[in-house]
């Protein structure tokens, strides 16, 4: 009996199998050359991004609705998350447990006895363009970067839109963040010189605009640095050459796509897609820009053409910038946010004083240029910035941390210098 329970299990296994990879066949798009840096990461890619595809990307564009869009994508990922990071196994090791601060759930990690080397912590946001995501899907990078840093990391679980837009949902993450400032050093033994705020995409936004809010109120104690992992900091250009190259070599593939961006955004800033998604043309094609704010923002982003000629995807074809489809409605709309720092923080015109940075970039990512743009600015703002791109690296590829290279490289990366500047 056992033996044919075993048979049965495996011939299971192998329909699966079988069934993935004629599905990859029929639904494979090639991937740019040099995306992924090993030859298993690549074939890890070309069944993973089919599927992608399949279960979220096309069914998602059968809605009407944009905020049924986000509620199908949301579902799709959360089930699918829950099969990575499963090769990370820290029983015994890290202890995990959920309070809630000021009203905002988060969760705890914790070495084993609570036995940093350390005596700091590292307070995370997650991404998903302020609308997906959750503190489970980064559980087993929590998990991993706490055993091996042994150092304690807060995952903060701010609300989503479009059941909540900005200010809402910063608020949560302040919130938690300050309930921690006040009460870490009693509650965890917790040196508060020594915390670091982290955050990916949409985290990356909270968690760098949590930053220079503390820095412009003089809040105490200060941040010890802030990691930005492929943050998502401005929408006054949506035609940087990263978008571009986007519409010639990435369309059709599920990676984060500039649509989606403009969806989600505007769904922060409080606008309500179901009514007015048509506008999602025109802001693609920065249409949404006013010239009355055409001028501060050219300052803000003066040095984005230097950046774009030394970042220009080496021989890559890159096509030109489209034609501008201009909507006054769009305009109107966004014109009183486009200069908001605390929604678009590329935007806030002084960055001095902000604390320590590690900028993370990748090569096939829209959001590439204006992760390396903020990392400039913030050079030249004095503050000491560490900017790495990652040449065959992709927009979330921070989730797939145990099953690609570049991916764990990254974590390493992220690991050392946290380390390095609270302090092993």
């Amino acid at each position: 009996m056992l033996k044919a329970n075993y048979s049965n299990i495996w011939k299971y296994f192998g329909f699966i199998l079988l069934f993935t990879t004629i599905l990859s066949a029929v639904l494979y798009k090639p991937l740019p050359e040099g995306f992924t840096k090993t030859k298993m990461d690549r074939i890890i890619m070309n069944i993973v991004e089919p599927a992608l595809r399949v279960a979220y990307y096309y069914p998602s564009r059968l809605f009407s609705k944009p905020s049924s869009m986000v509620w199908w994508t949301r579902l799709a990922l959360n089930h699918m998350s829950s099969t990575l990071g499963i090769t990370v196994n820290t029983n015994g090791v890290v202890s995990s447990f959920w309070r809630n601060w000021n009203g905002v759930n988060v969760k705890i990690y914790q070495p084993l006895y609570n036995k940093t080397e350390t005596n700091g912590a590292v307070l995370f946001i997650h991404g998903g363009g302020f609308a997906l995501g959750n503190v489970e899907m980064y559980d087993s990078l929590m998990r991993r970067m706490t055993a091996e840093m042994n150092t304690m990391f807060v995952s903060i679980e701010y609300r989503l839109v479009p059941e909540t837009v900005f200010p809402g949902n910063l608020l949560d993450c302040e919130n938690a963040v300050d309930y921690f400032f006040a009460n870490a050093a009693a509650e965890f033994g917790i040196d508060t010189s020594k915390v670091v705020i982290m955050g990916d995409s949409a985290g990356g936004n909270l968690a760098t605009v949590v930053a220079q809010r503390r820095n412009e109120r003089n809040a105490v104690p200060k941040l010890a640095g802030q990691v930005l992992i492929y943050p998502l900091v401005q929408m006054a250009d949506m035609q940087t050459i990263s978008y571009r190259y986007f519409f010639d070599h990435l369309d059709g593939l599920a990676l984060v796509d500039p649509e989606s961006v403009a969806y989600y955004y505007m769904f922060y800033a409080g606008i309500n897609m179901d009514e007015k998604k048509y506008l999602v043309k025109n802001v693609v094609t920065n249409g949404h820009i006013s010239k009355t704010v055409q001028q501060d923002i050219n300052k803000i982003m003066e040095h984005k053409h230097s950046l774009e000629i030394t970042n220009n995807y080496k021989n890559a074809t890159i096509k030109s910038r489209s034609n501008v489809e201009e909507s006054i409605e769009a305009q109107n709309l966004l014109k009183p946010l486009l200069m908001n720092p605390d929604i678009f923080p590329l935007m806030r015109k002084n960055l001095s004083g902000l604390p320590p940075t590690l900028v993370l970039t990748c090569e096939f990512d829209i959001l590439r240029d204006e992760g390396i743009l903020y990392a400039d600015r913030l050079k030249k703002a004095d503050v000491p910035t560490t900017a790495i791109n990652y040449e065959n690296g992709f927009h979330a590829m921070l989730n797939f941390h145990s099953e690609l290279f570049e991916a764990s490289e990254s974590v390493n990366d992220i690991e050392r210098w946290i380390l390095d500047t609270i302090g092993a």
